[in-house]
């Protein structure tokens, strides 16, 4: 496997397993985070967002075949500058570095968290690039007594619409890199632990997985899905959102629409 990655959240859960899974296989993985990583950035600023491109850029020869954007979660005050923006800037700072590889790929890490119905104005701002709009908007949402898993589903929520929007044009598809989500469950990682060490948050979740054996799902797990979609077996599918999940999704619509 001679490809270089990018992977965003390298230093623990999904992006850690992600990491190590390419490195196994022979790639060669720049690893970015805001410690223990060979590129420490903060996606919440715009300095750090910069710094990751900068760094990324000359650690890799500027040039890489694939990206995971898998940084995300943070407090409520930077959840939309982290998991929104700061992966839009993540893709489209590296994607130039894309185009000298013969099956280059991307992929963003969204979350089943994404089928909360978003705040309208929420939305409207990430899907314009208004980042002082949409953090106005949030702190509106947290005086309204929201919290941070509320901007958490609605900066998810963006992202799979952004992937959406942006999938068919000449930059990705028009360049012949396809562009996908991949968006997990509940996956015992750090991130999840709130969930997943409260008996009674344990249980409610797992009660929307249906496949037997599939909650919690482990981050070697997301790591193969992600690995697929940023292969190059991955030549036709693009502008996907695709939910890893044990399930979840499917019996949550289907719930809904009874």
């Amino acid at each position: 496997m001679d490809r270089t990655y990018v992977v965003t959240g390298a230093a623990s859960g999904i992006g850690a397993a992600t990491a190590r899974y390419f490195q196994e296989r022979g790639g060669r993985v720049v690893g970015c985070d805001l410690h223990d990583a060979d590129v420490i950035a903060d996606l919440a600023t715009l300095a750090g967002r910069a710094q990751l491109v900068d760094v990324v850029t000359r650690l890799s020869g500027g040039k890489v075949d694939a990206i995971v954007a898998n940084a995300g979660g943070g407090p409520a005050e930077t959840m939309l500058s982290v998991n929104f923006f700061g992966a839009v800037a993540t893709l489209e700072g590296l994607r130039p570095l894309l185009e000298t590889s013969p099956a280059p790929r991307a992929v963003m890490v969204s979350s089943i968290a994404s089928m909360s119905p978003p705040d309208p104005r929420i939305l409207e701002a990430c899907l314009n690039m208004d980042e002082p709009a949409a953090i106005a908007a949030a702190k509106d949402a947290i005086a309204a007594g929201k919290g941070a898993l509320d901007l958490y589903g609605n900066a998810k929520y963006a992202l799979n619409c952004w992937c959406r929007r942006v999938a068919s044009k000449p930059d990705w598809a028009g360049a012949g890199i396809p562009l996908n989500v991949v968006a997990p469950g509940f996956i015992d990682t750090p991130a999840a632990a709130y969930i997943l060490s409260d008996p009674d948050r344990r249980a409610q979740a797992g009660r929307i997985v249906p496949m037997r054996g599939a909650f919690p799902g482990r981050p070697d797990q997301m790591a193969a899905a992600l690995a697929w979609c940023v292969s190059p077996e991955n030549s036709l599918m693009t502008g996907q959102v695709l939910f890893v999940d044990g399930g979840a999704e499917c019996f949550l619509r289907g719930q809904n629409s009874r």
